[in-house]
């Protein structure tokens, strides 16, 4: 029997860029057309729960520190997100976490949710410990110095919910050549800054590992996110290639029909090579298509009260009927029977 060949397509979790989209309008930044050239949907923002290629996430933040001329814009953006920056449920199991030794065994767990290759893990020696980062592309790809310092300052904000007021870490390594920023070093003066190392970690005492919680009242860095909008708010990313590629088609539904070329540019490949992989695991781009489009219109039908033309439209038919006749052979039932089906 032939084994399948496992292709990757990492993802991330849109929550992330959110924060960039936000400030970029307030600065006036072509927002728009910076989502365009990395084909990530032109409403992130509002449709935030979904997922989207890592690698055009990192093109994304690296166009937006380009065009605004921040270079340590990851650590300026990710420091002030807090937890914002993180998804609703790293977030919550972070918060609700006994002591930070806890807090981090979550975090290591939980945070393939926010993206699918990304790493965390714990080492203790003697009486230092070490929160370490393996990032899902090397320092040569486009975005990893800005992404570096955004993966830190997520692990930064864990630690600080156990950590007294202006705590320090006795050392932060990072694989990029460049120096720290400046707002990282009037934060944390005290700590040793490493570039260029093989490893990336934050250091700290090990005797923080069993710290509860410091309440930071009226700190809005840690205030816990919101849920995500419903449509897109799978839980996590897909093991598969195809499951992978149906989650990042489908903030895409809202602007029509999205083509192959577009889930080629997704996939980073090129339509022949896709067409060829979908092949080999025993699907069809429109096979593809139709799982997105019943994944966006189940959730809407069991989570919210939109109408069959709404939820018709959410999901790039523009005829309602079409879309009544798709979900009927696609689930044996027609919209509104799931919907009272599910909601019982």
């Amino acid at each position: 029997m032939l084994r399948v060949p496992r292709h990757r397509l990492p993802v991330s979790h849109a929550t992330h860029l959110v924060p960039f989209v936000e400030l970029g309008r307030e600065l006036g930044a072509p927002v728009e057309k910076m989502l365009e050239r990395e084909h990530l949907p032109a409403k992130l923002a509002e449709e935030s729960g979904c997922y989207v290629p890592t690698k055009a996430a990192w093109g994304f933040i690296e166009r937006m520190g380009h065009q605004e001329g921040v270079e340590d814009l990851g650590f300026v953006v990710g420091y002030d997100g807090g937890l914002r920056m993180m998804g609703p449920t790293l977030a919550g199991q972070i918060c609700r976490a006994a002591t930070l030794a806890q807090a981090l065994r979550r975090f290591c767990r939980f945070i393939r949710l926010e993206s699918s290759e990304m790493k965390c893990w714990l080492t203790v020696e003697q009486e230092e410990a070490r929160f370490h980062l393996h990032k899902t592309f090397g320092p040569e790809a486009r975005g990893f110095a800005q992404t570096e310092w955004l993966g830190l300052t997520a692990m930064l904000t864990a630690l600080q919910l156990f950590a007294p007021p202006r705590w320090a870490p006795s050392a932060i390594s990072r694989r990029s050549p460049k120096p720290a920023p400046e707002l990282a070093a009037n934060l944390f003066g005290n700590a040793h800054f490493l570039t260029g190392n093989r490893d990336i970690f934050i250091a700290f005492p090990k005797s923080m590992l069993s710290h509860r919680r410091h309440h930071h009242r009226g700190n809005p860095r840690f205030e816990q996110p919101g849920a995500a909008p419903v449509a897109y708010a799978s839980e996590e990313p897909e093991e598969g290639f195809g499951g992978r590629l149906t989650q990042c088609l489908e903030p895409h539904l809202a602007d029509g029909y999205p083509h192959l070329a577009l889930a080629a540019e997704l996939a980073d490949t090129s339509v022949r090579t896709l067409q060829r992989r979908l092949g080999e695991l025993g699907i069809s781009y429109s096979e593809v298509v139709d799982r997105a489009r019943f994944d966006v219109a189940s959730r809407l039908l069991t989570d919210t009260d939109a109408t069959s033309v709404e939820i018709a439209h959410a999901v790039a038919y523009t005829d309602p009927s079409h879309f009544a006749r798709a979900f009927r052979r696609l689930t044996g039932v027609s919209p509104l029977e799931y919907r009272a089906q599910h909601r019982e």
